[in-house]
């Protein structure tokens, strides 16, 4: 399955916009760049782990749900843009025969 967009931004900005709280006063409460929280909304980087305490804390979002939805939407991806490649270049091991 290939996600569009990435999830976990898109939880995270919906979260923001429900609560009525901008982007640059989510970055300073969470003592981040603004730019990290650009970059996360534009595609640009993913949600890290720090990141993702980070929002834990500051909308009580768990983190680890943020990074297996990052997790997920990084796989999806590199299946799409790798995977034919790896399909055509990566060989499958030897099936163990049992004599």
């Amino acid at each position: 399955m290939k996600l569009r967009t990435n999830p976990a931004a898109g939880l995270i900005h919906d979260e923001l916009e429900a609560r009525e709280v901008p982007a640059a006063g989510a970055a300073r409460d969470m003592a981040i760049p603004h730019s990290r929280l650009s970059d996360i909304f534009n595609g640009r980087k993913g949600v890290s782990a720090e990141t993702a305490l980070r929002f834990e804390r500051y909308l009580g979002i768990s983190a680890g749900l943020l990074i297996r939805l990052q997790s997920e939407y990084d796989l999806s991806k590199a299946v799409a843009d790798k995977g034919p490649r790896i399909q055509r270049e990566v060989l499958p091991a030897p099936t163990l025969t049992l004599a």
